[in-house]
């Protein structure tokens, strides 16, 4: 009786056979590779912004050197260019993005999910390079012996880093929310509602950065909230007012994101 034995392999193929097969490639969600191409889109601008801030910073406090005295921060009048630069670059996303992301075979659900995380990455990347600018700038005034100082409010240098952040991150999280939002409305209600709406979508912005300046206390709410007269309002209620009214926007966002009307495309 004979015994089958099973075939040998050839030589030489066990040469050609690799010795760590390759992995299979992780496939991304949609949201996720929505927000991945936003942000990727976003980061030329961005990286043109960042420059344009960086000789702004440095240049305005020589120059003021040379003809009188440095005394005030120039990082904190900055924060408003945080502020309205990524709100205007949003409503353009808005208003033109969705229809591409459709035809393109994508759900409007995806496209909303991939936005909304593509802001949060935007606005924490910013908040954190402008508490670095604040800091790194108050290092360089003290190395050249110059008075380093805020106009009122936003950053009082005993509260700390953390203060810090959570007053830019509260301010711009919910200015982009509002910038897609605004956009999103023009796009779907067309130009009067776009601007009659106006208070209600930009609104948010100006009633966060006005908490967040409130160093003077000449609005009353460090009252309201408890907080120490003379000291403006306190970062966690700060940071409860933008949760609140980010959810508020985001929610808007998706609403009539998912309900707005896009022509199929043709061709």
């Amino acid at each position: 009786m004979t015994t089958a034995h099973a075939p040998s392999p050839a030589p030489g193929a066990a040469r050609g056979r690799p010795l760590w097969p390759a992995r299979t490639g992780r496939r991304r969600g949609p949201a996720l590779r929505t927000a991945r191409n936003l942000l990727r889109w976003f980061a030329p601008i961005a990286g043109i912004y960042a420059a344009i801030v960086v000789v702004v910073v440095v240049a305005v406090p020589l120059v003021v050197a040379s003809v009188g005295h440095v005394e005030m921060s120039v990082v904190w009048f900055a924060r408003q260019s945080g502020i309205w630069f990524p709100f205007s670059v949003l409503i353009g996303v808005a208003a033109a993005y969705p229809p591409v992301h459709v035809a393109n075979g994508m759900t409007r659900r995806s496209y909303v999910r991939g936005a909304l995380g593509a802001v949060v990455v935007i606005a924490a990347v910013l908040s954190a390079g402008m508490t670095a600018a604040l800091l790194a700038e108050r290092t360089w005034y003290r190395a050249m012996g110059w008075d380093w100082g805020l106009v009122d409010g936003w950053f009082a240098p005993s509260e700390g880093l953390v203060a810090v952040f959570i007053s830019y991150l509260a301010t711009y999280l919910v200015a982009h929310l509002s910038g897609l939002l605004v956009g999103t409305v023009y796009a779907v209600g067309g130009g009067w509602w776009g601007t009659l709406t106006l208070p209600l979508t930009v609104g948010p912005v100006l009633l966060v950065a006005t908490l967040v300046g409130d160093g003077g206390d000449w609005r009353p709410f460090a009252d309201v909230v408890g907080g120490e007269p003379g000291t403006g309002t306190p970062p966690l209620a700060v940071l409860a007012v933008a949760t609140v009214l980010a959810a508020a926007l985001a929610a808007a966002f998706s609403v009539l994101t998912r309900r707005r009307a896009i022509a199929p495309r043709r061709g």
